[in-house]
């Protein structure tokens, strides 16, 4: 495996396998929410479940979140290039969710966890004496979840410019646009 293989396997699998691994992986980025107490509520980001929120709910959010997207991304996939598959849009936006459970994982870890009640602690106090070792504790954690995060926008770039054979820049573009306008407005919905 290279690095070609870790930041874009859609070229070396077929779609099939990626199909069925992208199934597990948002099953997995599912019950590995919901078991830390979130929900999808956009690519790449979560929201905190509330008391009153429903399993049912909860499926069917994270549901429509899946299909907006991958609507999204399928006819503009078809704008590019007529001959874009279904599955092959499906598979970039469901492969690239894995990513997320390492974030979920990460912000577990009780060392982070401790820094981030700290500082939310002294936020709430109006104390203006921030603990320096959480604050770098959070900076860390904070350039990590970028990186990882952006390592899956990177899978599903790829993936999606795979599918779509995508070479233009004024393509790339509006695949920025659309993907930062869609996760930030499905956070509001």
């Amino acid at each position: 495996m290279n690095w070609k293989t870790i930041f874009n396997p859609f070229l070396k699998f077929d779609e099939k396998t990626l199909l069925i691994t992208g199934f597990v992986s948002i099953t997995a980025v599912f019950f590995v929410g919901y078991s830390f107490g979130l929900q999808t509520d956009s690519l790449f980001h979560f929201r905190f479940i509330s008391s009153e929120d429903s399993l049912v709910k909860i499926i069917l959010s994270t549901l429509i979140v899946y299909a907006i997207s991958i609507a999204v991304f399928f006819i503009f996939g078809k704008i590019i290039n007529k001959r874009t598959r279904f599955i092959d849009v499906v598979n970039p936006i469901f492969i690239s969710q894995f990513i997320v459970i390492l974030l979920l994982l990460i912000s577990e870890i009780p060392l982070i966890k401790n820094a981030q009640e700290k500082i939310v602690a002294s936020v709430e106090n109006q104390s203006f004496e921030i603990d320096t070792i959480s604050l770098v504790i959070i900076t860390l954690n904070s350039f990590i979840s970028l990186a990882i995060t952006a390592y899956g926008i990177a899978i599903l770039f790829n993936g999606f410019r795979t599918a779509t054979n995508m070479k233009n820049w004024r393509h790339i573009v509006i695949f920025a646009v659309l993907l930062l306008t869609m996760m930030v407005t499905m956070q509001l919905l």
